[in-house]
């Protein structure tokens, strides 16, 4: 996975300092991207806390935990299907 936020937007959060370079880091939006098999699958606009700094991400444990199990089970299925690709996106309401 890299570790550079997608998203200047961003909100500092009190005195959350990044582990990797102490900077104090903000709230944002990332895209995570994962690897398994000859697949890969990204997940964007997640929640996260960002270092302007070095780049590194933190995703709080409920949704981190979510979107791991989701993308796991996508790689699971996909691996058995005869196709090159599938997309998935939240229609705008």
């Amino acid at each position: 996975m890299d570790k550079k936020p997608n998203s200047k937007k961003t909100k500092a959060i009190g005195s959350k300092a990044c582990p990797e370079c102490g900077t104090a880091m903000r709230r944002g939006r990332t895209t995570l991207h994962f690897e398994r098999g000859g697949f890969y699958a990204d997940v964007e606009n997640v929640n996260a806390i960002l270092c302007g700094r070095c780049g590194t991400r933190s995703v709080p444990g409920k949704t981190a935990l979510k979107i791991s199990d989701a993308v796991e089970r996508l790689f699971r299925v996909g691996k058995d299907l005869d196709m090159t690709g599938l997309s998935f996106h939240k229609l705008a309401s």
